[in-house]
């Protein structure tokens, strides 16, 4: 039986019911759990430079504040920086790997006797990772740098401004290349509704419904599937409908089983984390209202 379907999303789970609390004393909360869950799960992208200590700059074990300090390292000292990390820190090389906040590194203006990285090649230097903590060098990101952004990383680009790790003023929105202050201000004139709200809750609306699109597809292979499988376990998302369309299993219910299965097990080696889906192949409508035909799948994490 053929069916139209809207694709959506059953959010649920302390952080995103966190972040759509918008009072000041709720969203503190939040913040620290998001804090938390990126400390957890960093990994790392190589990227060699010399960056320069200010009066921040305290080295740690792990990029997480509650690892234990090392050493704090005197203003204005040459420091290698081996990698950024995924929730916004440098790795550096001190006798050992440690870790340093974004806000605790910066670069030396260029044209100085000892310049060695200029803003716009410290922000080239971090492209595409999450480091966005607390360093306004870090937070000059434009409209292209955004564009170039996958899923993962706007998502985590969007909660370093709910996070207060940079100005809202500053916020790049990705499907109009525009600042959140300049779409804000003009859909409030508009919109009676966006004029009640503050533009940190217009923020997080965006958010979740970036999210949410980003969960639904139209996927063409496993690895684009996992990867929205894994936003589901990093944002307690319980269940999720998607459209899977690939070449190779068609409108054949044995050979989508048998892909979706492999995904599930995969997901489970991997991740720890068992799903189970019902399926059924129809006619689905994405936000913008153009229609296709592939398999309407609906993921729900078992406990």
């Amino acid at each position: 039986m053929k069916k139209t379907k809207e694709l959506g999303i059953k959010v649920t789970g302390a952080l995103v019911a966190a972040l759509l609390a918008v009072s000041s004393a709720q969203f503190a909360g939040a913040n620290r759990q998001l804090l938390k869950t990126y400390a957890v799960e960093f990994t790392v992208k190589e990227s060699k430079a010399v960056l320069y200590s200010n009066d921040k700059t305290t080295v740690y074990k792990q990029p997480d504040i509650n690892s234990g300090v090392v050493t704090v390292i005197a203003k204005d000292l040459p420091v290698s920086v081996t990698g950024i990390t995924s929730n916004g820190w440098f790795q550096v090389s001190l006798n050992g790997t440690y870790y340093v906040p974004g806000d605790g590194l910066v670069s030396k203006n260029a044209g100085t006797a000892n310049s060695v990285v200029t803003g716009s090649d410290l922000t080239k230097l971090t492209k595409g990772t999450f480091s966005f903590y607390k360093n306004p060098e870090l937070s000059e990101f434009d409209a292209d740098d955004v564009e170039d952004m996958d899923e993962n990383t706007y998502i985590k680009y969007l909660d370093s401004f709910l996070m207060g790790y940079a100005m809202l003023d500053s916020c790049i929105l990705q499907d109009s290349g525009k600042l959140l202050k300049e779409v804000y201000e003009n859909e409030s004139k508009l919109d009676k509704n966006v004029a009640n709200m503050t533009m940190q809750a217009y923020l997080i609306n965006y958010r979740n419904n970036y999210l949410s699109n980003s969960l639904a597809g139209p996927f063409r292979n496993d690895r684009d599937l996992k990867l929205a499988l894994n936003r589901a376990i990093r944002y307690n998302i319980e269940k999720f409908g998607t459209v899977y369309r690939n070449s190779n299993t068609g409108n054949d219910e044995s050979k989508v089983k048998k892909a979706m299965e492999k995904v599930v097990n995969e997901m489970k080696a991997e991740q720890g984390v068992s799903f189970t889906c019902r399926m059924e192949y129809g006619t689905y409508k994405t936000d913008d209202g153009s229609e296709g035909k592939g398999w309407i799948i609906e993921f729900t994490k078992k406990d």
